[in-house]
C-alpha cells in the first residue's frame, strides 16, 4: 500500500472523528432554532411570531456563545426592523 493512501486514510479518519461528534452536538441546536416562536414584541407589546436564523445559532453555539438573531418576524412589515430584544425572552 502506498504511503499516500495511508496518509489519506488517516486524514479521513481524523476528519470523521471530529465532524461526527460535532454534528451530533450541533444538530439539536439547529432543529430547535428552526421552530417558529411566539413572543411578545418589546416595541408595541403585541404577540409576534419570529423565525430565528438557525445557521447563525449553530455557528454561535459552536463558538461557545448562545447569541441568536431573528431571521423573520411577523411584526416587521408594520414596525420595521428592530433591535431584536425578543430573542432574550425566556421560554425556549
Amino acid at each position: 500500500m502506498s504511503p499516500v493512501y495511508v496518509v489519506f486514510a488517516f486524514l479521513c479518519y481524523m476528519l470523521s472523528a471530529i465532524l461526527i461528534p460535532l454534528g451530533w452536538a450541533l444538530i439539536p441546536v439547529w432543529r430547535h432554532a428552526r421552530i417558529a416562536k411566539s413572543v411578545t414584541c418589546p416595541m408595541d407589546g403585541r404577540l409576534a411570531v419570529v423565525n430565528l436564523d438557525a445557521w447563525y445559532a449553530v455557528k454561535m453555539h459552536a463558538l461557545g456563545d448562545g447569541e441568536r438573531r431573528v431571521r423573520d418576524c411577523s411584526e416587521w412589515p408594520t414596525c420595521g426592523h428592530c433591535g431584536q430584544e425578543c430573542v432574550l425572552q425566556p421560554g425556549d
